[in-house]
């Protein structure tokens, strides 16, 4: 099913159905996660929903699929192969044969496998283990892993300097205190000769979710799409338009510093969910999730005004630079992430939508193409999209995921809400298990997370959300499942982890963290910095080892930090080894 159109109407999918009757009777979602076009012009689609990689010709008629055990988290095309990262408990890398339309090998990387990147030859493909916070360098023939080295926090895309020297590698979220007044992620460059990590370039301050990555073909700058959070102000500054930001940086690839953070908002209209960013060197594009369109900027225009910037330091503050070099296109569909730039067209999926743009930049007609078109949501389905749309904020500057990104976790960030008091910032909590764990936030200012749902939406985004979509997305949050922890070993506890849990029995912490949630549900004072009578919601330890930094107001970098420096819940001495092994302990669960 294919249209031609000149001008994209954003699509508004009405969300005024009880969610008790919402139940899928057509085709489940394919939920697109990654996208690759061939030489002669088939589209690869890595879709979460339904485990393929699938091909699809100019008319939307699949030629081909490939299922795969886990869910495809990314994919990429060298000469007549494809080549699809996967991932749950550990991460894949598997050869594809189009020619042959067959599976030529799948090769184990690390928890995480994400964003394949080739070399110019195709004979090494980069794969970044986004859990175990590490990038392989693979052999393409034979898929063996040749050389691995660890980053930072999550890396998620990267990008292959023009001469093939430097891998530029986006590390999702901030790695250290969130209780700082510059607290940023960054991102790390890998020396490709020795495989060794040589620098890591923190972004803005606030920056975190990193999600897409691309040089520019002249290898003069490197450009990273991604959230900058106003972490300073508090969220009441939202009612003014100001506190998630969307901005694209620009880095210097021959100094290897960052030259500064543009914003793709406008003063009176956010451009919520930035997602991937593109450049041919004619034209700049970013993809706004939240906000279902694309910013098309002259990429010159846009060169020229960088290099004439009076203050590069102060250009995250500035909503005007994009004036006149940028046009926002809507995009048929919901949820625009990933996209593949070929021959001056823009492919672009919407994650919620199952359908497919395809737009020439220099004309801005676009093909439509209904890769699903007999796609029917459930109640969740269509809770996650709610919570991921921007139309659901004030101006659509952000939405529920500009805070809690990656499926409802946390940005490693501290925010001062709004709902539950001024002048208290706390650390971002994740969403996980906050149905079955009550009460919620970390002050504990609401008894259930139907409560905490719907306070979000009017104190957290002034948007009054009708209440048949804010039990949509009580039904999402109520299918957030935890992921295996990478400090397993072979899905059981390490030698270490259990000695571990010998220290966390021999010093009480199951008086607060016990049952099969490591939570009693209840307000504890410990320490003398509380700010609340009743003290802290005590919570889950399940998926620690994802929420990084630690206590009320993340001052403890690590789970070592927790135990060594801040004494959390310990009474007298603990040993170096005794911490070690107790952080090993909760990281695991």
């Amino acid at each position: 099913m294919k249209r031609l159109l000149k001008l994209l109407p954003t699509v508004t999918v009405p969300a005024l159905l009880l969610c008790a009757a919402m139940q899928p009777r057509g085709a489940k979602p394919l939920y697109t996660v990654d996208i690759a076009v061939t030489d002669d012009g088939y589209v690869l689609t890595a879709d979460k929903g339904s485990s393929e990689l699938s091909m699809i010709d100019r008319d939307g008629a699949k030629q081909a699929a490939w299922s795969f055990e886990r869910k495809p988290t990314g994919v990429i095309v060298k000469g007549g192969d494809a080549y699809v990262t996967s991932s749950y408990e550990e991460g894949y890398i598997s050869k594809i044969d189009l020619g042959e339309r067959s599976i030529v090998y799948t090769r184990p990387t690390g928890m995480g496998a994400c964003a394949p990147v080739a070399n110019a030859d195709g004979s090494i493909i980069y794969v970044c283990n986004r859990y175990k916070a590490t990038v392989s360098e693979v052999d393409a023939r034979t898929g063996d892993v040749l050389r691995t080295e660890r980053v930072l926090r999550e890396p998620c895309a990267a990008a292959l300097s023009s001469d093939g020297r430097y891998l530029y590698v986006n590390n999702f979220l901030p790695a250290g205190r969130a209780d700082e007044d510059y607290v940023a992620a960054a991102v790390s460059i890998i020396d490709c000769d020795n495989f060794k990590k040589i620098k890591d370039i923190k972004l803005s301050n606030g920056s975190n979710a990193l999600h897409g990555i691309a040089c520019s073909p002249d290898g003069r700058y490197v450009f990273v799409s991604h959230n900058l959070g106003r972490f300073q102000v508090p969220t009441s500054q939202l009612q003014q338009g100001w506190m998630n930001t969307n901005a694209v940086s620009a880095i210097d690839a021959e100094k290897q510093e960052l030259v500064g953070s543009m914003l793709m908002d406008e003063s009176d209209r956010g451009a919520g969910g930035i997602w991937d960013v593109a450049c041919n060197g004619e034209y700049l594009v970013a993809s706004h999730s939240g906000t279902h369109e694309i910013s098309i900027v002259d990429y010159r225009a846009m060169i020229e005004r960088l290099a004439a910037y009076p203050a590069p330091e102060k250009l995250d503050y500035d909503l005007y630079f994009m004036r006149d070099i940028r046009r926002r296109m809507d995009v048929a569909g919901n949820g625009p992430r990933k996209m593949a730039l070929k021959d001056g067209k823009i492919y672009l999926p919407t994650y919620f939508s199952d359908t497919l743009n395809i737009i020439d930049l220099a004309t801005r007609e676009a093909e439509i193409i209904s890769c699903n078109p007999m796609r029917e949501e459930s109640a969740a389905d269509t809770g996650e999209r709610a919570f991921n749309d921007a139309a659901h904020c004030y101006q659509n500057w952000q939405s529920c995921n500009g805070c809690h990104p990656s499926d409802g976790r946390t940005d490693g960030m501290n925010w001062d809400l709004m709902n539950d008091g001024i002048g208290n910032p706390k650390n971002c909590k994740s969403m996980l298990y906050c149905f079955q764990t009550p009460k919620c936030m970390i002050s504990g200012i609401r008894d259930s997370a139907a409560l905490a749902v719907r306070a979000g939406y009017k104190f957290i985004q002034f948007f009054d959300i009708p209440e048949q979509t804010a039990q949509c997305v009580d039904e999402y949050l109520r299918t957030l499942e935890p992921l295996p922890s990478p400090y397993l070993v072979d899905g059981r506890l390490s030698d270490k982890a259990r000695a571990g849990r010998k220290v966390f029995e021999k010093h009480g912490c199951a008086e607060c963290h016990s049952g099969p949630y490591y939570t009693d549900m209840k307000m504890h004072r410990i320490g003398d910095d509380i700010e609340f009578e009743e003290g802290w919601d005590t919570p889950t330890l399940c998926e620690t080892w994802r929420t990084a930094p630690y206590l009320f107001d993340g001052r403890a970098a690590t789970m070592e930090d927790v135990f060594l420096v801040h004494k959390h819940g310990i009474e007298g001495k603990i040993s170096q080894k005794d911490a070690e092994a107790l952080a090993e302990y909760v990281n695991s669960l």
